[in-house]
């Protein structure tokens, strides 16, 4: 089915591409000189979750021109020290690469070759790191004691934090405003927003049950979540949310989301038993507002479309796509990688236990 709709367009009308970011070769982290590895050029970061309580959490490197992984980076370029518990994401701003352990309640700075900088270590009153985003110098956190914390993106000072809602995940910032979605692990349905300009208070805004992700194409924010409170049945929902009139649309289903210059990408990724999985993707256009009917993968593996799909991201250099399965303690994750068209290109395991999120860069 095709969804159209001329007031959606409108909507998403203004251009908000997604840039590929670089950095210099000398800046004010250093360079290569001196560190275990020396790396290419061209980067790519894997976040693997691990399995909760296991300390096993690791970022691996990939070389998006030959192929090649090496587990656990960080590991290798911080004096063999691991990285800790449960990694949760990864973002990477102003040429540092910043990462939230969940499990051991803390978030790093590395630098772009991997080489911590910095960390803030939250206390049991602050609650659990989640999601994490960034803007003019400073990093934001959702917190499960129902807050989002705002530190120093340089020193990882921690500075102030503002209530929104029950157990908040995923956040994004969009023309000076923080968007927070609370999922109340079933029993929040609200959309918090919050002023940068001030940073005080977060108006709330009803939404889907239990939402978990949000993310902003082209200027349009799209939220994902499973629709229900355990044990009703999941649904799903994938939203467009409208910032003029504060409501939502349902497009589709979906259980991970990405974006790439004007268009929205979605893994749907269903089961009956948690043992055996089923993924289906499509795209939905911000210019026009239309999904599309068939697979944005022309010829994907069929170990893809029947394994647990736990991350989807896109290298915003070339728009290449990359599909991230978990085994969870059963084995290393494997990721496949596709061009922008959708042609199958190569497969890789992930150096950990559940990739869960990758961030591209670019050295010159």
């Amino acid at each position: 089915m095709k969804i159209r709709s001329f007031f959606l367009s409108i909507l998403c009308l203004m251009a908000v591409g997604t840039m590929f970011s670089a950095c210099e070769e000398e800046n004010d982290n250093g360079d290569d000189d001196g560190t275990p590895v020396v790396l290419p050029k061209g980067r790519a970061f894997i976040l693997n979750e691990g399995i909760y309580g296991m300390n096993n959490a690791n970022v691996s490197f990939y070389n998006p021109a030959t192929g090649e992984v090496m587990a656990d980076i960080y590991s290798l370029q911080n004096d063999g020290k691991k990285l800790g518990d449960t990694g949760q994401y990864m973002i990477f701003y102003n040429c540092d690469i910043y990462v939230v352990l969940n499990g051991s309640k803390y978030i790093t700075r590395l630098n772009d070759n991997g080489v911590e900088l910095a960390r803030y270590a939250f206390t049991e009153e602050q609650g659990d790191p989640r999601y994490i985003t960034a803007k003019d110098g400073k990093i934001y956190v959702t917190l499960y004691s129902g807050n989002v914390a705002r530190l120093d993106a340089e020193t990882l000072a921690f500075e102030k934090m503002v209530s929104v809602g029950y157990n908040p995940e995923q956040i994004v910032e969009v023309d000076g405003f923080l968007y927070v979605v609370n999922s109340g692990w079933g029993y929040d349905n609200r959309l918090s927003i919050i002023d940068l300009n001030t940073f005080e208070t977060a108006e709330h805004v009803e939404i889907m049950t239990n939402p978990q992700r949000i993310i902003e194409v082209n200027d349009c924010l799209f939220i994902q979540g499973y629709g229900a409170a355990y044990p009703d049945p999941y649904t799903y929902p994938v939203q467009l949310y409208n910032r003029q009139t504060k409501t939502t649309n349902t497009i589709g289903q979906g259980t991970h989301m990405a974006g790439h210059e004007d268009k929205l990408y979605v893994a749907y990724c269903s089961t009956s038993d948690w043992v055996n999985y089923t993924t289906t993707f499509y795209t939905y256009d911000t210019r026009t507002g239309e999904k599309s009917e068939t697979s944005f993968l022309k010829d994907a593996p069929a170990e893809l479309i029947s394994g647990n799909v736990y991350m989807l991201e896109v290298n915003p250099e070339n728009g290449d796509i990359y599909v991230g399965v978990t085994y969870y303690d059963a084995g290393e994750g494997d990721i496949y990688r596709f061009s922008v068209d959708g042609t199958f290109l190569s497969s890789f395991e992930s150096g950990g236990q559940g990739p869960s999120a990758m961030v591209f860069f670019s050295k010159y």
